[in-house]
């Protein structure tokens, strides 16, 4: 982190032991893009020499735009030495998590439904073999009975004196 992002929080923090309105005040300044509270505007210019440059200048506008890039990623830096997320990261996996929840809910929903699917494809295979199954033994069946059949012809043809 540099020097100077350091100075600019010691003395936001001196000023906020002074009082949490000025820690409110802070936050406000940071929303409207640093502008808006004169005494942290003009604390921000001196801390990153930017008081140094006249505003008319045409390197004003491109030192001010660095000076506050540099303080929002020393910003980010420090949330993260605290364990805090900026909001805008906070919202957007807020919204990358509902929009996965959504699709897990919608996949669990079509797995439920192909295993039914599958389920009853299972069962009318299943039936169609047993089916297939009960046909085959049927003719089987019939055959065996045919054979039956002829056996009993064959034997009531045969001369009946042969046995004697």
């Amino acid at each position: 982190m540099d020097s100077q992002f350091l100075e600019f929080w010691g003395k936001c923090f001196q000023n906020a032991a002074k009082g949490q309105k000025a820690m409110e005040n802070m936050a406000a300044w940071m929303r409207q893009g640093f502008t808006g509270f004169e005494e942290m505007t003009a604390l921000f210019q001196k801390t990153y020499g930017l008081d140094q440059v006249a505003k008319e200048s045409p390197d004003y506008f491109e030192m001010w735009k660095k000076a506050q890039e540099d303080f929002k990623n020393c910003f980010t830096d420090y949330l993260a030495l605290l364990g805090g997320v900026p909001r805008d990261e906070h919202i957007a996996l807020v919204e990358k998590y509902e929009e996965l929840k959504e699709k897990v809910a919608s996949q669990e929903e079509t797995i439920k439904h192909l295993q039914m699917l599958l389920s009853q494809a299972k069962t009318e295979e299943v039936a169609s073999q047993l089916e297939s199954l009960v046909q085959k033994q049927a003719e089987q069946f019939q055959k065996v009975m045919e054979s039956f059949g002829e056996s009993f012809k064959k034997g009531s043809t045969e001369p009946k004196g042969k046995n004697k």
